[in-house]
């Protein structure tokens, strides 16, 4: 799987987990927030997909996502973000 193919898994399983996803330009990488109810990860669009995939990934390596349905390759990724978080 390439780099485009992960990125839109990992995208779509965000959609998926109910966040709302942006690409923004600005002084920044990107994370996750919150604004009211809605809960975002916004991500500095002129980043490399593979940093894209990496602050993705780091979000939802905070959430359980044991219950959900992922693509081995996709779980891995999510899976060593959690490993170096610790």
């Amino acid at each position: 799987m390439n780099a485009d193919e992960i990125l839109k898994n990992l995208e779509e399983l965000v959609v998926r987990l109910g966040y709302k996803l942006r690409y923004e330009k600005g002084d920044f990488a990107g994370g996750g927030c919150r604004v009211g109810e809605d809960k975002m990860i916004i991500i500095n669009n002129s980043l490399l997909d593979s940093q894209k995939i990496a602050i993705i990934a780091a979000e939802l390596a905070k959430l359980d996502l044991d219950d959900t349905f992922l693509m081995p390759e996709i779980r891995e990724i999510i899976e060593s973000c959690k490993n170096t978080e610790k």
